[in-house]
């Protein structure tokens, strides 16, 4: 198999983000340092100077302080110069699998495909009820801030894929219920159809969430969870306008 694959996964946290970066290493087999984490700092920070610097910009009557000179756009190609040099000393030519998810990483995607125009982006999703069951299970958080976590993800990930339309989008509840279209997708994504009938294999055979017990041949909907009404009412006003835009039923 050949190497120099360059894989970034990024999606809402609990939506098969896990399940995809193991599938990566197993199969196409790339090294990975588990959860990165590394490209949302380079974007925040160019983000910070771009507002930064703007505050300094004068105009032709009154010049703004030096600050105001400093060109983002420079520092931009010297940011993502600095940015490959790190994978590089990392792994080499051999390519490998990024996985970072939360909003910030989707917010990123642009800055990915710019930085590094070979690589293949992936992103995953999946609904937000379910997303938010799992979330406060595996991370004991609240109740909105859960629903929160889901809703800015997935505005994210809208833009995202305006932005980089280059970019795979796959849902989590796919990956069990149609796992030969799911092998099949990444593997022509990736340039390797040689292994979509593995990557359907592992699909089938493996799942990384065991925090929810609902039937996952079935979206879970409001009805199935033990919230109260007030929860329900919180979910609909945060996450309901997504949940819509993606046809998830409720």
């Amino acid at each position: 198999m050949p190497n120099g694959l360059k894989l970034f996964i990024m999606g809402a946290p609990r939506s098969g983000t896990s399940i995809t970066y193991y599938a990566a290493r197993e199969v196409l087999k790339l090294p990975g340092p588990g959860e990165s984490h590394v490209v949302p700092i380079f974007a925040q920070m160019m983000h910070q100077f771009f507002q930064y610097v703007t505050g300094f910009k004068g105009t032709a009557n009154k010049p703004g302080p030096l600050a105001g000179e400093l060109d983002p756009r420079s520092l931009r190609v010297a940011m993502q110069a600095h940015l490959r040099a790190f994978y590089q000393s990392k792994f080499k030519d051999d390519g490998f699998v990024d996985k970072t998810p939360g909003a910030e990483a989707l917010t990123s995607a642009l800055f990915v495909a710019e930085t590094f125009p070979e690589a293949k982006l992936l992103a995953t999703q999946r609904t937000g009820i379910e997303v938010v069951q799992s979330f406060q299970i595996k991370f004991e958080a609240g109740f909105e801030e859960a629903c929160t976590a889901w809703a800015n993800c997935m505005t994210a990930l809208q833009r995202a894929t305006k932005l980089v339309p280059q970019m795979l989008v796959i849902d989590q509840f796919d990956l069990t219920n149609a796992p030969d279209d799911i092998g099949r997708r990444i593997a022509g994504h990736v340039e390797r159809p040689e292994v979509a009938g593995e990557l359907t294999a592992f699909f089938r055979e493996r799942r990384t969430d065991k925090t929810s017990a609902h039937d996952w041949r079935t979206r879970m909907t409001l009805d199935q969870t033990t919230w109260t009404d007030e929860q329900k009412r919180v979910f609909r006003a945060i996450c309901g306008p997504m949940m819509e835009a993606n046809s998830y039923p409720m």
